[in-house]
């Protein structure tokens, strides 16, 4: 299971090397690899030859130093000569598969049999290198290892994301709309993206939580690693630690032990916890020892790794409220909430309601292949005076649901519920779109029996998207 590049610490990276020694990958660039050899001249050789092209190249004579170095630091991937003097490379390599081994592996070794061959597979080696052989052998061994590891990731995280069964595309849209309420918000989102910080979005349920979260995460230095979404309601302790660790089972060869963790398979990008207020106590000390510490264990494992993720939640109550009642562990809260966004709920901004559903229509009747129905001013007015308890989320169903039936003013059915207590704001908005349907949408009689100028209710509407 090889580490990702991204989990060095910037200050174990040396500059990139430039585009012409690029050849055998640009991941190359940034690996780490480590080289056990016990003859000196083989290891100069090796340690000449990758680090023109590595961002760190570490050597050892011994098995024994070599476990000391895995134990204080990450490797992407280890050149390993197979006929040492206390043991062989491949005892060793099973040894460290049971105690738990993050890196791919390239044997070296001057017998290319098939017996080492299978024995090179069992113990978890990627590649084999017959001596002797050239420089770019090695070269194209490691990049061959490093490309490996990055599908693997890849493949790792996709799967996440289907075991997760979100509509992945329903959550990449731009946190959208011209209002002052969410244009500070995304404001905000933009000052918090240029920093590693931890941040905590707050709103109701369907306000866009998740989507500011991608929006952050595409903003951020870790745009081009993988953003991951865990959600935290019915999470169990054994769940989460499988979930983000993985576990490794040191009864088993290394090349079919265990799975990798989310930590590992997406280092260096994003962790979205979704509700994480609805996370068990148990689960809380978890996380909480996890972003203190910043190194966790596989299950099974005895060897740690050092955690390189952002981590941005969302919760619909306020983190630090729900702290203050001790449902929530008050050192998490303040781990994870170094920068707090507040979402407004769509009944707060109004004026975003006509253009989100231009744009959900003209989406959704793409994909579902139907033509989009007459917005007619009834149906605009509808729309406006409704509260949407869902936000965002319900404003998306609605649309899909009137392009299926082909009627916007169906789409909301007869008993749009309202609040029991509304802003004055809201209860002005109602009583002016109630009265112009009664009207039929004539705004000057509209004017004449709310006792108000005509140009206010123009006024009114143009802020209100009419």
């Amino acid at each position: 299971m090889p580490l990702a590049p991204s989990s060095l610490s910037p200050r174990d990276k040396r500059p990139a090397a430039p585009r012409e020694q690029r050849s055998f990958g640009e991941e190359l660039a940034h690996a780490a690899v480590l080289v056990i050899d016990d003859e000196p001249g083989m290891r100069n050789f090796l340690s000449k030859v990758l680090i023109e092209h590595c961002a760190r190249v570490d050597v050892t004579a011994h098995t024994r130093d070599a476990a000391r170095l895995l134990d204080d630091n990450s490797y992407d991937v280890i050149v390993l000569d197979n006929l040492m003097p206390d043991k062989t490379g491949l005892e060793w390599l099973a040894e460290q598969g049971r105690i738990g081994l993050y890196s791919d592996v390239v044997l070296i070794t001057a017998h290319a049999d098939l017996d080492t061959a299978i024995q090179a597979i069992r113990a978890g080696a990627g590649d084999l290198l017959l001596k002797p052989f050239r420089s770019n052998q090695v070269l194209n061994a490691v990049a061959r290892s490093l490309e490996r590891a990055r599908l693997r990731r890849q493949n790792s995280v996709l799967r996440h994301e289907l075991e997760v069964g979100r509509d992945i595309l329903k959550h990449r849209d731009a946190l959208l709309g011209t209002s002052a309420e969410i244009q500070a918000a995304r404001q905000t989102i933009r000052q918090a993206a240029v920093s590693h910080a931890n941040v905590v979005f707050r709103g109701e349920v369907g306000s866009g939580k998740q989507v500011a979260a991608r929006m952050l995460h595409a903003a951020s230095p870790r745009a081009a690693s993988p953003f991951v979404c865990l959600q935290c309601y019915g999470m169990t302790e054994q769940a989460l630690q499988d979930r983000l660790f993985g576990h490794l089972d040191p009864q088993s060869d290394r090349s079919v032990a265990g799975q990798e963790g989310i930590l590992l398979s997406a280092a260096g990008g994003t962790l979205y916890l979704e509700d994480v207020d609805m996370l068990s106590a148990g689960c809380q000390n978890i996380l909480a020892e996890l972003v203190s510490t910043g190194r966790y264990s596989p299950v099974g494992a005895r060897r740690s790794l050092g955690f390189d993720m952002r981590i941005i939640c969302s919760t619909t109550r306020p983190l630090g409220e729900v702290a203050a009642s001790r449902m929530f562990r008050a050192d998490l809260f303040y781990l994870l909430a170094v920068v707090e966004i507040a979402l407004p709920p769509l009944r707060r901004r109004t004026a975003d309601i006509i253009e989100l559903t231009v744009y959900f229509s003209e989406m959704l009747s793409q994909r579902i292949g139907t033509s989009i129905p007459v917005f007619s001013p009834m149906a605009r007015r509808r729309f406006l005076s409704y509260d949407w308890p869902g936000n965002v989320m319900e404003l998306r169903n609605t649309v899909e649901r009137a392009l299926i039936h082909g009627d916007f003013e169906a789409a909301l059915g007869t008993g749009a519920p309202t609040p029991e207590l509304e802003d004055l704001a809201s209860v002005e908005r109602r009583h002016i779109l109630a009265m112009l349907d009664a009207c039929d949408g004539n705004r000057a009689e509209a004017a004449r029996r709310l006792g108000v100028a005509r140009k206010t209710i123009d006024r009114k509407c143009q802020s209100w998207g009419l």
